[in-house]
């Protein structure tokens, strides 16, 4: 009797788990498409637009560029950066670089220090992950260092804080196999932030559920980092000198939060997966749709607390897989993980 009772119990835990896995991941979600204002064009002409940065001076959008179809499948890609002055084209250029190795880029991060304008990238090839600095200059991207550690398994978004210093997200904590699936389903926190002072890296914060984008005031006194299956947006007081960490506040907002734009208002852009089990299935097969969604949080300084805006919601026919989005005047473009599109919108005022 006792072994019947430790099977029910162990069926109902599993039933549970599984249960559990699919309320978590948004499965049994209503998805009600919405967008508050009015679409402007969709732009095709880059594969997998992943990450975006914007010189709000100059008014140019730097974007992250990647067919991660073909690298999935171990297929060569010409992947690269790309350029969009929003005030005068909706056409993105690619820009020309110095760098002469395998270039697949995933998050990035626009850095300007007095007149010298600075480009940091994840790079995932054959020889390792690596985090690329450039400076642009002249309309090209000047190869200045690339940097690797094996505590960088699996790099995601990065932001840069120095000329040569900068946070970058480790989205697992293992590099594959099934203790890497196991941690995306069962949502284990092994994922971590790194901090790199110019000369080593070390962990800046630990214990994430997949960690995915960062990035910071402008002042730098105060970082932001989103968790993909756990769905938090965790909000730090950053030290200048030494770059430690201390939690301020971890908001849970109920879905597969990915990058993270800081406007010139201080307001924060998160593009989303509603879905976490149709994304994984849109990556599978481009046929199949994934949620896209865009929330925009106004932080309120005397509270540390945030008013949180639903922006825009697809059920992916539209636009699937939304990974980033950026705020320019009053348009918002959204980028994707796959597909060949970039959204823009004129938002209502």
């Amino acid at each position: 009797m006792k072994k019947m009772w430790a099977i029910y119990a162990l069926i109902a835990g599993l039933l549970y788990l599984v249960g559990n896995t699919l309320y978590v991941a948004g499965s049994f979600k209503s998805i009600r498409p919405h967008v508050e204002g009015t679409i402007q064009r969709v732009i095709g002409n880059m594969p997998g637009t992943e990450d975006m940065d914007l010189d709000e001076d100059l008014g140019l959008l730097f974007i992250s560029s990647s067919d991660r179809r073909k690298t999935l499948h171990g297929l060569d890609s010409d992947d690269g950066i790309y350029l969009l002055s929003p005030d005068s084209s909706d056409t993105p250029k690619r820009i020309p670089t110095t760098y002469a190795g395998d270039f697949h880029p995933h998050g990035i991060s626009f850095l300007k220090i007095n007149s010298t304008s600075w480009l940091f990238v994840v790079n995932h090839n054959n020889a390792g992950n690596f985090v690329e600095i450039f400076e642009y200059r002249r309309d090209t991207l000047f190869h200045i260092r690339s940097i690797a550690h094996e505590i960088m398994c699996c790099p995601n978004d990065v932001v840069a804080v120095n000329q040569d210093k900068f946070y970058v997200t480790n989205d697992h904590g293992t590099r594959a196999g099934f203790k890497r699936t196991m941690e995306d389903y069962l949502r284990l926190p092994f994922s971590y932030l790194l901090y790199y002072d110019g000369r080593e890296f070390s962990k800046a914060y630990e214990g994430l559920r997949y960690g995915n984008g960062v990035n910071t005031s402008h002042d730098g006194s105060i970082l932001y980092l989103t968790t993909t299956t756990g769905q938090n947006l965790l909000t730090f007081d950053r030290d200048l000198q030494t770059g430690k960490l201390k939690l301020r506040n971890k908001l849970h907002l109920k879905t597969g939060l990915d990058n993270i734009d800081v406007d010139s208002q201080g307001n924060l852009w998160i593009a989303a997966h509603p879905k976490l089990l149709a994304f994984v299935g849109h990556a599978k097969d481009p046929g199949k749709h994934s949620p896209s969604q865009v929330l925009k949080l106004i932080p309120n300084a005397a509270t540390g607390s945030y008013l949180v805006q639903e922006v825009y919601l697809d059920d992916g026919t539209n636009l699937s897989g939304s990974s980033i989005a950026v705020h320019y005047k009053n348009d918002l473009f959204v980028g994707v993980v796959f597909d060949s599109k970039l959204l823009r919108i004129k938002l209502n005022k």
